[in-house]
């Protein structure tokens, strides 16, 4: 495939479409701002589809274009991009046309093929000429966001099969996400937690663990040294026909940059806000993801672990399936909740007191929240223990997570 795509760097406007609905146009002026306005016609519909809830005001409507931003994107747009070592590999996947730590540059870069149906453009005769530019290769253009080595990829069907990386225009139906040499087992720790949460009633997508020779082309500034299998998973805001989904994580709905996706917000305001949004049964639903992650001790649930998916029309968020759910305490036993439940992240801390401060701050009832809680402590406690996938878990790994698993289910079972 040859590579048309203009250089970043000569870039100044950017179209903003979603699907193929142009929606706005994000201008880099001199001095390196970031202006993001949407197009009349999209706010002539009533900013309809939801491009997200970040956007709209409370009683529905459109808000005034948000302020441009110096050197840095919106925050909407900031959490497209990946982050740590996965934007510092694209970065140098990139070199030579994108600028390390310009988020501009990045998402011209990547525009084609970002996590749910944004696409972002050049825009006509926004083209400055670079003279004395060379010739690209094609190059990978997709965007996931995390810092965990991930990959979107192609599962080959034909003759052969096989795992490859899209280049240029294609895109990912699957993410492949890598072994760490840091926390041994991860890819197969998820594996599990997964499918525990499938085995509980969850919403999960398909998933599976490959070996890392199934891959072929793979770029060196992608590659780990690593060693173990891959956790492939199917990507849910991608349809059977490679159609877009729209999708937006909580960072995303709060307007919150990816560095703050620790501290930005609590759990309480996540409840609160699918409440209202989207219905009672999703903050419950919520809940009891919630309950499942201080069970299992994953200390990983930030705000962008947690998504609103916009099925059908996409006027009408749902919450999303469930992703990147693993236990982090074997690796990091004093590890605790990503954000604050009620004023408190110690899991051994998360008693039928702090369920219920939760339940208040997020404007839930009570007894519906304490009750989600002590059935899911009940439902892991039936299933984990005899779940085939804990046989893919390393038994150094398991033993922690079964500790802790113990530890849980007394405390919120009760």
């Amino acid at each position: 495939m040859s590579e048309t795509f203009p250089d970043p760097r000569s870039i100044s406007s950017l179209e903003v479409l979603l699907n193929d609905l142009r929606v706005g146009t994000i201008i880099r002026t001199p001095g390196d701002f970031n202006a993001f306005s949407f197009e009349h016609s999209y706010r002539a519909t009533g900013g309809f589809p939801v491009l997200s809830l970040s956007f709209r005001t409370a009683t529905g409507g459109l808000r005034k274009d948000p302020k441009p931003v110096a050197r840095a994107l919106p925050a909407f747009f900031a959490n497209l991009l990946p982050e740590d070592k996965l934007r510092e590999a694209m970065e140098k996947h990139h070199a030579g046309s994108v600028r390390a730590g310009n988020d501009f540059d990045l998402l011209v870069a990547l525009g084609s093929d970002l996590p749910g149906a944004v696409r972002v453009v050049p825009s006509d005769r926004a083209i400055v000429r670079l003279d004395n530019l060379p010739a690209h290769k094609p190059k990978a253009r997709f965007s996931l966001a995390g810092v965990q080595m991930k990959l979107s990829v192609i599962k080959n069907t034909g003759k052969g099969g096989g795992l490859t990386l899209p280049l240029g225009d294609d895109q990912g139906s699957y993410i492949a996400k890598y072994p760490s040499t840091s926390f041994p087992g991860v890819s197969e720790n998820e594996y599990a937690n997964l499918a525990l949460a499938e085995a509980i009633g969850m919403e999960v997508p398909e998933r599976e663990l490959v070996e890392q020779s199934e891959f072929e082309g793979i770029p060196k500034e992608f590659e780990t040294l690593s060693d173990g299998k891959v956790l492939l998973v199917k990507r849910f805001d991608r349809g059977a026909n490679g159609e877009r989904i729209h999708i937006e994580d909580f960072a995303q709905v709060f307007g919150i940059y990816p560095s703050r996706k620790y501290e930005g917000a609590a759990y309480h305001d996540i409840a609160a806000a699918l409440n209202v949004a989207v219905s009672s049964a999703a903050a419950l639903e919520f809940v009891r993801r919630l309950a499942l992650a201080a069970i299992t001790g994953n200390g990983d649930m930030h705000l962008k672990n947690w998504s609103l998916i916009y099925r059908g029309v996409g006027d009408k968020p749902q919450l999303a399936p469930v992703y990147d759910v693993l236990s982090t305490v074997p690796y990091i036993p004093a590890d605790a909740m990503a954000l604050s439940l009620a004023g408190e992240r110690r899991f051994k801390a998360l008693n039928a007191q702090r369920w219920k401060a939760f339940a208040n701050r997020a404007r839930l009832p009570e007894a519906a929240v304490l009750k989600t809680v002590v059935d899911t402590a009940e439902r892991v406690n039936e299933v984990w223990w005899s779940l085939p996938e804990r046989k893919a878990i390393p038994p150094k790994v398991l033993e922690r997570i079964d500790t802790h698993v113990r530890l849980m289910t007394a405390i919120l079972g009760t």
